[in-house]
């Protein structure tokens, strides 16, 4: 019989012997392979594992990952399940543990990472209620496949409820706009107000840049418009009435919607991409696959512009 239960402190080395098992050595946070680590954050509460067992030997894990500046979110993410136990819901369980860990930790917002390559990934997100809101192409290397780039769906599941801040300013009809009304409902589009965080943020991850805008001003916007071009390109921009005053800049600049994501407070994150290569996702939400849609059609306007 499998049992589903919480981190215990021996059960590192466990879980680095599965995570070699299934990915190898490509899976895409090291410390899943050092076990001191997984029982370090474990302990520290920012990770809350939870594990597959069957007659004393794991062969499943999950956690919930509190990384976000948010901390009344956390990620639902480090699935793994050894090939002998998988089709038998163990992920589907795992899920469902931790989902309901979350509610009795008081968070109010989850969110899953799914590998657009893995369609495994996309079902189970779907089977524990998560709606996709945003497209990360190009994202991360791929933990299957040497010299390949993975592209991320974004999905989140509100645990509390969560709208979406698109009821006015917008200046086209999207569908995937639309969409997420449907799943999350609406709400104003606050003001833009002063923030103590840096008014831009940037960091180089491997071979992407990644852009927090906190405040949008035209002065910034056109700054990291005139960013390399050739670059693999992330923009995470705080929503505000500022925000979709200036979007027009930047999609001709040849920046492309790409959805929403959860930022602190209940606020929400636009983000927009440049640089990624614009092939064919195969998608099953709903959200998702207008969001390549609209992408696939401005990418289409750059190219003829």
């Amino acid at each position: 019989m499998i049992e589903i239960r919480a981190f215990q402190r021996q059960d590192g080395e466990g879980i680095s012997a599965l995570f070699r098992t299934v990915y190898g050595d490509r899976y895409v946070y090291p410390d899943i392979y050092m076990p001191s680590l997984i029982g370090w954050r474990n302990a520290r509460d920012e990770w809350h594992s939870a594990v597959a067992e069957q007659n004393g030997i794991i062969i499943g894990h999950a956690a919930l990952w509190r990384h976000h500046a948010d901390k009344q979110t956390a990620e639902l993410a480090m699935f793994a399940v050894h090939p002998a136990f998988r089709n038998r819901g163990v992920a589907t369980q795992l899920g469902e543990y931790l989902r309901l860990a979350a509610s009795r930790l008081g968070l109010d917002t989850l969110t899953i990472k799914m590998v657009s390559s893995h369609p495994h990934s996309q079902r189970l997100a779907q089977r524990l209620g998560f709606y996709s809101t945003g497209l990360l192409r190009d994202y991360v290397p791929s933990p299957f496949q040497s010299g390949l780039r993975e592209s991320i769906i974004l999905g989140v599941l509100p645990l509390h409820p969560r709208p979406v801040p698109l009821t006015a300013g917008d200046s086209r009809d999207d569908a995937w706009i639309n969409l997420l009304k449907e799943k999350f409902g609406a709400a104003q589009i606050p003001a833009a107000r002063e923030t103590c965080a840096a008014p831009i943020e940037i960091a180089l991850c491997d071979d992407r840049v990644d852009v927090t805008m906190n405040i949008s001003t035209q002065q910034m916007v056109d700054e990291i418009s005139r960013l390399p071009a050739r670059k693999l390109i992330y923009i995470r921009a705080r929503v505000d009435g500022a925000l979709m005053s200036l979007r027009p800049r930047l999609w001709r600049a040849g920046f492309t919607d790409m959805g929403l994501e959860p930022a602190a407070g209940g606020e929400w994150f636009w983000l927009l991409q440049r640089g990624y290569h614009p092939r064919q996702l195969d998608l099953s939400c709903p959200i998702a696959i207008a969001l390549q849609k609209t992408a696939n059609g401005d990418i289409n306007h750059h190219a003829r512009a």
